[in-house]
């Protein structure tokens, strides 16, 4: 299935790239023989987008409790009982396409750019290599990492968690002391050449940006060792005011955003991803219009109903009940919002108790979170929420009132745009905290996280990474051993 959804977004590639030089990479592609930077990385944009827009998107929306398994099919029992050991494909696919497809591209990119000092191209390369290791680490902790790309006859070492964290934000030191010639470079780019970049268009203090701002998002995990760093990106002003997005999908076969190929066109049934309540009575509670933006009417009445997580097993008089999860063709799959991008700078300026700016970028990002979705054809307007009284006003009566608040809305706004990034937030801040009860029994305090009905860890556990893929620890001497599902990773609050 998954083979259909990156031959698909690789035939997006066909559209806005060099059929010739795409086929060079398609005859090999671990390892190109004839292939630059140019052609290189819309290759590696698509099967990182295929990765973070699919299988992470997937599993970080029901691990985030925005969508329950259905309980008239069974598709994704496993994702939402924590069941995916080594030999799962859902471990497998995210390592391979990574460790086998993007990583490889990006890393030839880096060294045809360097050699023929097209330092634009060397930039967006190095940046989103960063992008993903931090996507690797951030799933699998010890990866692979100063000896991934050296070739597949050598068994990689896998690098501590912690180690990789910081040698990713070298990875953006090493490209953001190149920003200048980069800048000089990309002023000799066609407009055609430019189009070859399918995130950010090919403009280059965009990419600076982008650069700067995953940086602040990587110093936020130990923000008090990075103070410094953080207060001097900040300072600089120069950070993301736009999306980071795959925006080029279709409604066409094997064109349109991966979880909707995958789930809506491809599958037996459409009807496997239905509402959270988790995420379903929150919405309800605050009076959010955002449930219709996110879930469709149940088929009972009409109502929005969320099924208790790891409900699939509770019975057929569910089944009409509860609400289908919205998906669209052309959603968009976001490495970085704009939404987050504030919310990252609040977060900041509430670490260093500076409530005045922490409202002012926690406002723009709600703000930002709500008009992106649009009712009747006319934007979401969330300013009456936000406003003196409203159920999203900013809380600055402590820091951690301020942090819960940033880090609430950044959970609503994760739904059907962030999933894949909401799961790790949530294991980072310790927020939305884990409650201990399913939502549909007494005690639960709404706006919890719930224990999956049929979960296979341990009581009181939830998933927080995945584990290594089969393929790899069993033919790598060097691999790390098996870690299980619910461990914490050195970032982790929760």
């Amino acid at each position: 299935m998954k083979k259909i959804i990156f031959t698909g977004l690789l035939s997006i590639v066909l559209i806005f790239t060099s059929c010739e030089n795409l086929l060079d990479i398609n005859d090999n592609p671990n390892y190109p023989k004839e292939a630059d930077a140019e052609a290189l990385i819309p290759s590696a944009e698509v099967q990182i987008t295929g990765v973070i827009g699919g299988d992470l998107q997937l599993i970080g929306s029901i691990w985030s409790q925005f969508y329950a398994q259905h309980t008239g099919s069974n598709q994704y029992t496993n994702i939402d009982s924590y069941n995916l050991p080594t030999s799962n494909t859902y471990n497998s696919r995210t390592w391979n396409l990574l460790y086998s497809g993007a990583l490889p591209d990006l890393d030839n990119a880096i060294k045809d750019a360097e050699s023929n000092k097209k330092w634009s191209y060397w930039f967006m390369a190095k940046t989103l290599k960063a992008f993903t290791f931090h996507v690797l680490n951030s799933y699998y902790g010890d990866i692979p990492f100063s000896q991934a790309t050296q070739g597949i006859t050598v068994n990689p070492k896998y690098d501590p968690e912690k180690e990789v964290y910081l040698g990713t934000i070298k990875i953006l030191d090493e490209a953001l002391a190149k920003a200048g010639d980069a800048k000089t470079a990309n002023e000799t780019l066609t407009e055609n050449q430019l189009k070859n970049d399918l995130l950010l268009d090919g403009k280059i203090t965009s990419w600076i940006k982008f650069a700067k701002t995953l940086k602040l998002k990587l110093l936020l995990r130990d923000y008090n060792t990075n103070k410094a760093a953080i207060t001097a990106l900040l300072n600089e002003n120069d950070l993301l005011t736009m999306d980071v997005a795959f925006k080029k999908f279709e409604d066409k076969e094997n064109l349109s955003n991966p979880l909707f190929e995958s789930d809506r066109r491809k599958l037996n049934t459409p009807n496997n991803l239905r509402a959270s309540s988790t995420m379903m009575n929150y919405l309800l509670a605050k009076k959010d219009p955002r449930d219709s933006i996110f879930y469709e009417g149940n088929a009972a009445t009409g109502a929005y109903v969320g099924l208790p997580q790891g409900g699939y097993t509770l019975g057929s008089s569910w089944t009409p009940k509860t609400s289908r999860a919205k998906l669209a063709a052309i959603d968009y799959t976001y490495l970085m919002s704009e939404a987050e991008c504030y919310f990252i700078q609040a977060e900041c300026y509430a670490r260093a108790n500076n409530a005045p700016k922490a409202k002012e970028y926690y406002d723009k990002a709600v703000l930002n979170a709500f008009k992106k979705w649009k009712s009747n054809d006319l934007p979401l307007d969330g300013s009456s929420f936000i406003a003196a009284g409203g159920v999203y006003e900013f809380d600055a009566t402590s820091e951690q009132k301020m942090l819960e608040s940033i880090w609430r809305q950044k959970w609503i706004a994760s739904v059907r745009a962030q999933g894949w990034d909401a799961f790790l937030e949530i294991n980072r801040t310790g927020f939305p905290e884990y409650g201990t009860v399913a939502t549909n029994a007494a005690g639960y305090v709404v706006g919890n996280l719930a224990p999956s009905i049929n979960s296979v860890l341990p009581a009181g556990e939830f998933p927080r990474r995945l584990v290594y893929p089969k393929s790899s620890t069993d033919f790598n001497p060097n691999a790390s051993a098996v870690v299980p599902l619910q461990t914490k990773m050195w970032w982790h609050k929760q």
